[in-house]
């Protein structure tokens, strides 16, 4: 592959502030990289939940399951953000793609509710240090003044993905069971390896990477990332109902294949989601982040009015517009004021957010879920929406005279 193809000047030599391409040989290799993992993740969203419950679990049990790999991927963040400065990002980013394949390869070995725990612990692990070293390296490697629109683009390898992996996941086990889907994940996980060789990455930052107790912990978060990851949170606390609890809401109703309602949700954050990215750089990040908190609020209470397939699909579209819009405008802001030293920590913060929302609230609407059914569960998931526009509107209102809504220190 030529090298003027892997190009990859990382930020500090070109793509801060500097007009640049997006479209790079490593970015692209990025995107294929990140398609494959997503791919491989995303097959086991809507069958885990069902396998669970037939090996013996309950609807907590799903719940804790689907909690247990995002609290563990949050735990992971911090970690791994200190790791990608103080290491380098492409050393980082294929030791722990190494460490996701060989955790799909225990899949085969979870015949029972609590090693079906322990597996799910140790992929979240090794699959938000691969998540956050790929996401640093794009913000490295994507001008400044284009890092919504670069990020938006990289988001449609998880939009993409999503529109078809579970989908694919329910055939595998409706042809062959879950063994043979625990295969192919193992299959993809080899593909994003072998696509994330070629990547070049920034090197180490820190010239010392032995740090005091107290100066690894300093470090851990980075302060400019802050206020959109509290918005974050709120917001992927919400939206993990619909990735844990949609399938088996979908069974409940004698809908067959809820996949298409992933498919449908796919399809409208494809379309949005790059525009979102592109209308905030240019100044509409709080618009943007409006339209898509009240899409999302609609999106949510469809969920809990629909009985049949069509209006599964219809909710699934609306919270895609909503998600879609919101989640590139959050990333961005997260990283457009950190320093380009501490951009690793910056990506872990953002994504402890994210994790942490969606960690929690699975766990939270396993509970709520068990007590009063799932379509109570869905208008309840309105709550943490209202908070997330309320902490917006607080922030915008401080940074009024900013059109662009400055994030860096929203509570001056």
């Amino acid at each position: 592959m030529p090298e003027d193809f892997i190009n990859s000047r990382p930020a500090e030599d070109r793509a801060i502030g500097e007009p640049g391409a997006i479209w790079t040989g490593n970015f692209i290799l990025l995107c294929f990289s990140s398609f494959a993992l997503l791919i491989s993740l995303q097959m086991l969203i809507p069958t885990l939940p069902v396998y669970l419950l037939a090996i013996g679990g309950g609807q907590r049990d799903v719940g804790y399951m689907m909690g247990v790999y995002t609290i563990s991927a949050m735990l992971m963040r911090p970690v791994a953000g200190c790791l990608l400065d103080d290491y380098g990002r492409k050393k980082i980013l294929f030791l722990s793609l190494v460490a996701v394949l060989a955790v799909t390869l225990l899949y085969k070995l979870a015949s029972g509710v609590v090693i079906m725990m322990i597996v799910r612990a140790l992929h979240g692990l090794a699959a938000a240090m691969a998540g956050t070293a790929m996401v640093t390296i794009v913000a490295d490697s994507v001008p400044k003044d284009r890092l919504g629109e670069g990020m938006g683009y990289f988001g449609l390898t998880s939009t993409i993905s999503l529109a078809f992996a579970p989908m694919v996941g329910f055939w595998l086990v409706g042809i062959s069971g879950y063994q043979t889907l625990f295969v192919a994940v193992t299959l993809v996980t080899v593909l994003a390896l072998s696509f994330s060789l070629p990547i070049r990455g920034a090197g180490a930052y820190s010239s010392d990477p032995v740090r005091t107790v107290r100066g690894v912990c300093a470090s851990l978060l980075e302060k400019t990332a802050l206020p959109a990851s509290v918005v974050t949170f709120f917001l992927t606390t919400a939206y993990s109902a619909v990735l844990s609890f949609i399938p088996l809401y979908g069974v409940e109703l004698g809908i067959g294949n809820t996949g298409l309602f992933f498919a449908a949700n796919s399809v409208t954050m494809l379309i949005f989601r790059p525009l979102a990215g592109r209308w905030a750089d240019r100044g509409g990040a709080g618009t943007v982040l409006l339209v898509g908190h009240l899409t999302m609020m609609i999106g949510m209470a469809s969920v809990g009015l629909s009985h049949n397939i069509l209006g599964f699909v219809l909710a699934g579209a609306i919270i895609g517009f909503g998600f879609g819009f919101c989640v590139p405008t959050l990333q961005a802001l997260s990283l457009r004021h950190a320093p380009a030293e501490r951009r690793g920590a910056a990506t872990g913060t953002y994504y402890i957010a994210f994790d942490l929302g969606l960690g929690l609230g699975t766990i939270l609407w396993g509970y709520v879920a068990e007590a009063a059914g799932y379509q109570l569960m869905f208008y309840t998931t309105l709550a943490p929406l209202v908070l997330a526009g309320a902490i917006y509107w607080k922030i915008r209102k401080k940074d009024a005279e900013d059109s662009k809504i400055n994030f860096s220190n929203p509570f001056a």
